[in-house]
């Protein structure tokens, strides 16, 4: 996948999906897979309900990192 269409993807998520998110697109085990970074547990689940697994002939898995704020509240 060359840069341009690369960066026209990325700014279609964002269109699409919401600013809120960071999005990268990488090489992974499943082909070429769009990465969206939700940061909390709840933006996550919002996210996933929101996104589809294939977006325009990309894998997509939605991502967050835990805290100890997460661990503390039972997440």
């Amino acid at each position: 996948m060359n840069d341009l269409k690369r960066k026209s993807l990325l700014l279609r998520a964002k269109i699409e999906f919401g600013n809120e998110h960071e999005y990268i697109i990488k090489n992974g085990g499943l082909g070429m897979t769009l990465v969206v970074n939700a940061h909390t547990h709840e933006k996550a689940s919002i996210a996933r309900k929101k996104i589809p697994t294939n977006w325009e002939e990309l894998y997509v898995m939605v991502i967050y990192h835990s805290s100890v704020e997460d661990k503390e509240v039972g997440k």
